[in-house]
């Protein structure tokens, strides 16, 4: 079997470079090759040296941080499909023509059910928060910048004072933002296609979220997990991020890096790790259910992925970390996964968190420095 650095591995250095496709395809990680893309295979090799399982608050025997990335709030809105088709408009060089072509004219279709009044709830923001609330659980929504100074076909188009339907009335997307905060969800910002290696840009992107909630941010997911490894986690850390859960697949599931345990990031620029962790993003819904990318697999086979995946971070004592986005509520299988997941998971008694809570407990009650334990296996020179 191929050998790899662990060291390596859970710095990047065996990442793809940063890509300007539409959609690009970080799905590589060299466990894929080694057949433990479903291991923690990091987390392991410490314990298997003697070391002790991450302790988690009311002593249970892991952590699940359940997460959404919020890249719609409306399908029928007029003015955000006239933004949309502008964007596809100007965006010649990012999308063929054809493609480009048959989005302006689905937005088109939009616009005209939105002309005729068509039910526009497309998230039901309430039905995700009850599922969570039934096992005890807060989440982290993760909500797009509504200014960007250079964006890209694929940002998100809404506006906060765009009104969104909560529990039977309509609210600007502002107020939903202050609502969640107040009940003890997690506001987190998920920043534009541009913005992952522009400081000024991120920056300011954060800025437009704490101005609606009237405190600071903590953490941050890239839009489509577009990094660079050299780069993004510098600029996120250098603007005021505490937490980043961007390391994952957007078309496969399991451990990229080889960890469910949060990690402080590598920075290449200056070869140091730093404050920011890394909260890793095990499972997202778009890998397993869609039809035309990733996994595709029925909700039954989706759960038994999800149960090998949570058998295999309960015996290390790990994080799972779960990405479900609120428009996929639309789609058949999406939401009531979530709900069979949460069931089967919370039936292990795990210890539920926010991104920014799972982040605070490691910090100030874990001491596991993986950085630290893999810069090690360089000095002994082990490996996988």
């Amino acid at each position: 079997m191929k050998k790899i650095n662990i060291s390596q591995l859970l710095n990047g250095e065996y990442e793809p470079e940063a890509s300007d496709k539409a959609v690009p395809d970080f799905a590589y990680s060299p466990l894929n090759l080694l057949g433990q893309l479903y291991t923690p295979i990091i987390d392991k090799q410490f314990l298997n040296e003697g070391h002790s399982k991450p302790v988690w608050p009311e002593g249970k025997p892991f952590a699940v941080c359940l997460t959404h990335d919020v890249d719609a709030v409306s399908e029928f809105n007029i003015a955000q499909n006239f933004r949309s088709i502008l964007k596809l408009v100007r965006s010649n060089s990012e999308r063929p023509l054809s493609e480009r072509l048959r989005w302006i004219i689905i937005h088109k279709l939009k616009i005209m059910r939105g002309l005729f009044g068509s039910d526009d709830n497309i998230c039901k923001f309430e039905q995700w928060m009850e599922i969570e609330e039934r096992v005890g659980a807060r989440s982290t929504f993760f909500f797009a910048p509504e200014k960007v100074e250079h964006p890209h076909s694929s940002d998100c188009m809404y506006k906060y004072s765009q009104l969104t339907p909560y529990k039977g009335q309509k609210i600007p997307v502002a107020e939903l933002m202050r609502i969640l905060d107040a009940e003890g969800w997690e506001i987190g910002l998920h920043p534009s296609w541009n913005a992952h290696a522009n400081y000024n840009e991120m920056k300011e992107q954060k800025a437009q979220i704490e101005e609606q909630l009237d405190h600071p941010i903590e953490s941050v997911r890239q839009h489509f997990l577009k990094y660079d490894p050299g780069q993004t986690h510098l600029v996120q850390h250098r603007v005021g991020f505490k937490y980043d859960s961007t390391i994952g697949f957007n078309d496969n599931i399991g451990f990229r890096r080889g960890t469910s345990y949060p990690y402080k990031c590598h920075f290449s620029e200056t070869d140091k790790s730093e404050s920011l962790l890394q909260i890793p993003l095990i499972v997202q819904d778009g890998a397993l259910l869609l039809s035309e990318k990733g996994l595709r697999l029925d909700p039954d086979s989706a759960l038994d992925y999800i149960k090998q995946i949570l058998g295999a971070v309960k015996e290390v004592g790990g994080v799972l970390t779960l990405s479900w986005h609120p428009h996929t509520i639309k789609i058949p299988g999406f939401l009531s996964l979530y709900e069979r997941a949460l069931e089967l998971i919370a039936k292990e008694d795990p210890w539920f968190g926010t991104v920014a809570e799972v982040g605070n407990w490691w910090n100030e009650s874990v001491d596991i420095d993986l950085v630290e334990f893999t810069s090690d296996r360089i000095k002994t020179k082990k490996s996988i």
